[in-house]
C-alpha cells in the first residue's frame, strides 16, 4: 500500500521546497486515484479529476493546518473536486433541457428505454403522472421543485432567483 507523505515532507513543501512538493504529489496520487474509483464519472473525467485534485493539493497545501489527519484534508480536498465536477455536468445537461417545456421533457427517451418497449410504456406513465402533479402544485410550488429537480439548483440559489427566503424555498 502506497504511504502518505510525513510530517516533515508536508512542512518542506508547504516552505515552498519544489522537490518536496514533487515528492508530496507522487506520494498522494495512488490514494487519490483510490478514492476517485469510487465516483460515477467516466474514465476520462477521472483522469481530469486526478490532475485537477493534484492541481489543488499544489495549489492549497499551505492551508492544511494539521489539525486533522493529512489523509482526512486530502479527502475532503478530492471529494470536493469530484463533486463539483459532479454538479458541473449536472448543470449543464439542465441547461441543454432548459429551452424545452414540460411536454418536450417527456419526449426524451433514454437509449436503452427506446428499444425495449415494455421499460419505454413505464417510463412514459412515470412521466405522465409527474407532468399531471406538477400541473396540480400552484406556480409558485411548481417553480421551486422545476428549479431545484429540473434544473439541480440548491436552495440558495432558487431563493434568489425566484426573490424569496431559503426557507420559504425549504417549505
Amino acid at each position: 500500500m502506497a504511504m502518505l507523505p510525513d510530517t516533515d515532507l508536508i512542512e518542506s513543501a508547504q516552505n515552498g521546497d519544489d522537490a518536496s512538493l514533487a515528492d508530496v504529489a507522487r506520494l498522494i496520487r495512488p490514494h487519490v486515484e483510490r478514492q476517485l474509483a469510487r465516483y460515477p464519472v467516466s474514465d476520462e473525467d477521472r483522469r481530469d479529476l486526478l490532475q485537477s485534485t493534484l492541481m489543488q493539493v499544489v495549489r492549497k497545501i499551505s492551508s492544511f493546518r494539521g489539525d486533522a489527519s493529512f489523509s482526512t484534508w486530502l479527502f475532503r480536498v478530492t471529494a470536493n473536486e469530484a463533486l463539483m465536477m459532479m454538479r458541473s455536468h449536472r448543470r449543464h445537461r439542465a441547461r441543454l433541457m432548459a429551452g424545452l417545456d414540460m411536454e418536450e421533457l417527456g419526449t426524451i427517451a433514454d437509449a436503452g428505454a427506446a428499444n425495449d418497449g415494455a421499460l419505454h410504456a413505464v417510463t412514459s406513465e412515470r412521466d405522465a403522472r409527474v407532468r399531471e402533479a406538477l400541473e396540480e402544485l400552484p406556480e409558485s410550488y411548481k417553480s421551486v421543485v422545476i428549479a431545484h429537480y429540473h434544473h439541480d439548483l440548491g436552495l440558495q440559489e432558487i431563493a434568489d432567483r425566484l426573490n424569496i427566503t431559503e426557507s420559504a424555498v425549504r417549505s
